[in-house]
This record gives structure tokens, C-alpha cells and sequence, in this order.
């Protein structure tokens, strides 16, 4: 429980720091753009974005984590397919960034 209240308080602060924009100067606040070229909402945008992708990634990449360990033990220790599985389901994207939102970069969801 104190885990989850000590992650509410992360997000709250962190998105009061987006949309206040005290991130960055005053003249870019006021654009609506930091100075990495990002606008303020894409900032909003990809924390609203990873508050749902990363528990959705860290679930799938244990499962086939798993699912590896199984697929492993099952095929008698044939690590071709355990492979196969470990590397799709661990591997790629576990943050979306700003230029994920922009659509500048793809999102990797599995990994190739």
C-alpha cells in the first residue's frame, strides 16, 4: 500500500511539473515548448502514455520470462525456442518517449 501511495505522489508532482512548465524557461513555458524542441503537452502526453505502457511491458516480458523457463525445460533444453520467446517478450521498448509521441521513432513493444 505504501508503494502505491509513494507512486501516486511521484506521478502528481511529476505532472505538475509538466503542466506548470517549471522545467523549463519562462519564455519556453510561455511557447509551449522546452528547449529540447519537445512541446510541454508531449510531455504530458508520454507520461500519460508510460503510466499505462511500462506495468504493460514489465507483465509481459515476466510472463514470457516465464514462458521461457517452461518452453526451455519442455523441448529439453532446446534454446532455439526458449530464445525465440525470451527474446520477443523481454526485449524492446520499456519507456515511450517524446519522440515515440511525436511519431518521430517507432514504439517496439516486443523485441526482434
Amino acid at each position: 500500500m505504501r508503494t502505491v501511495r509513494t507512486l501516486t505522489v511521484a506521478l502528481v508532482l511529476c505532472t505538475c511539473v509538466l503542466l506548470t512548465g517549471l522545467g523549463c524557461s519562462p519564455a519556453a513555458a510561455a511557447s509551449g515548448r522546452d528547449g529540447g524542441g519537445h512541446s510541454v503537452p508531449t510531455y504530458f502526453g508520454t507520461v500519460v502514455a508510460n503510466i499505462f505502457y511500462i506495468p504493460a511491458k514489465v507483465v509481459f516480458a515476466a510472463a514470457g520470462a516465464v514462458t521461457s523457463g517452461l518452453a526451455y525445460v519442455v523441448t529439453l533444453g532446446d534454446t532455439s525456442v526458449s530464445n525465440s520467446i525470451w527474446n520477443t517478450s523481454v526485449n524492446g521498448d520499456y519507456v515511450v518517449t517524446p519522440r515515440m509521441i511525436e511519431g518521430r521513432e517507432p514504439v517496439d513493444f516486443t523485441g526482434k
